[in-house]
């Protein structure tokens, strides 16, 4: 390339452009956009420090529009002078001298680390002076077994942080597969944090096809940490067996399938209506556990106990600690430590002594008149 060649270049303020190049032939009206066999863009901040850096095997270049078109486009994004993402593109285009970067086809952005958050989209226009992304086709997000969905997201490379708007949709990749659609979603990429505007509709689903559904007004929580926090109201349903659990702020811990609370919670299944001081709904083991304060009602008995546990699969039903059960028939109250029962279809469930000490009382009827006048009197309470 000889020096008039030379003269021609154009000048990249604050970009380094590696490049052998050759004209390609047009007419004469029309000035000739330029070859690169590598395309090398660098860009320092205000200290010196790299701030991003582009490359590309091969990009057009025209003179006039101050536009370079790339292919197989390789970058790094820094802070503090080191690297902090690495972006691919399958194309691009370099606009304004690198005042604006698109990127095109499939695209990626990394954040590197040993916890590393991977975006991608089908269209980024990356704006390096502000460090704002634009994704507007097919945006996702991911870290770990947590992906986030929408229409449109925007990145803020200063702040690690990624705004989705546009029916995003949070889904956990696990089992059983959770779901969440939300009105829009920030995510915090060095933190992890995430902050989620309801309403909350989501579906767990297991491996069997049973699903579940649950609300929320909105949600918080962490990828890093692999949890979520469902604000108050919750409220859970298993169309299965047609149970429901309403619940204030629960927290779901997506290693290990479960949702939970420390909070007072009621749940209905046909005629039988539960209570607890918190509980634990375990996908894994298919139960549902009441730490403290267990309360059952159904038509005709209540049942007290420090603890309690259902498994919706086998209708198995535990009580255990200072274990109380009334019965309205006969004014029946039964104690022990421990008492077992089996969930029937229509909600109800019958226990039984599965083996040491039980007390008993009954009240019996009144007993009958002997004669005409004679006093009724009430038989007292036998206890076995």
């Amino acid at each position: 390339m000889n020096n008039a060649q030379h003269r021609v270049l154009p000048a990249l303020t604050g970009l380094l452009l590696v490049a052998a190049c050759q004209p390609v032939q047009q007419p004469e009206q029309v000035p000739p956009p330029f070859v690169f066999r590598t395309l090398e863009l660098r860009q320092k901040d205000g200290r010196g420090l790299p701030s991003w850096e582009i490359t590309s095997p091969e990009a057009r270049y025209d003179l006039g529009r101050k536009l370079a078109t790339a292919r197989s486009l390789r970058g790094l994004i820094y802070a503090k002078g080191k690297p902090l993402y690495r972006l691919t593109a399958s194309r691009g285009l370099v606009i304004n001298d690198g005042e604006v970067v698109q990127l095109e086809g499939p695209s990626r952005l990394e954040r590197l680390g040993p916890n590393p958050l991977v975006i991608t989209a089908l269209r980024v226009r990356w704006y390096p002076r502000s460090g704002r992304m634009l994704l507007d086709r097919q945006p996702r997000a991911t870290q770990k077994q947590l992906e986030l969905t929408a229409r449109r997201a925007v990145f803020d490379v200063g702040q690690d942080k990624l705004l989705l708007s546009g029916d995003p949709l949070l889904v956990d990749q696990g089992r059983p597969r959770l779901s969440l659609a939300l009105r829009q979603v920030q995510w915090w990429a060095a933190s992890g944090t995430l902050m989620g505007a309801g309403p909350v509709r989501g579906e767990r689903r297991e491996s069997g096809g049973r699903h579940q559904t649950l609300t929320s007004p909105s949600l918080s929580g962490n990828s890093l940490r692999q949890e979520l926090i469902l604000a108050a109201p919750v409220r859970v349903v298993d169309a299965a067996d047609g149970s429901e659990l309403r619940a204030r702020a629960s927290r779901i811990d997506l290693a290990q399938e479960t949702i939970s609370s420390d909070q007072p919670f009621e749940g209905q299944r046909g005629s039988l209506t539960l209570r607890g001081q918190g509980f634990t709904l375990s996908s894994r083991s298919t139960t549902l556990v009441i730490p403290r304060g267990c309360e059952l009602r159904q038509p005709g008995d209540q049942l007290l106990a420090t603890r309690c546990s259902w498994n919706w699969s086998t209708d198995q039903v535990e009580a255990r600690g200072g274990v109380e059960l009334r019965r309205q028939q006969n004014g029946q109250v039964t104690r022990a430590e421990q008492l077992d029962g089996r969930a029937a279809k229509d909600g109800s469930v019958v226990f039984s002594q599965p083996g040491g000490r039980v007390t008993s009382q009954f009240s019996l009827p009144p007993a009958a008149r002997s004669g005409p006048g004679a006093p009724r009197r009430s038989s007292p309470p036998i206890q076995l």
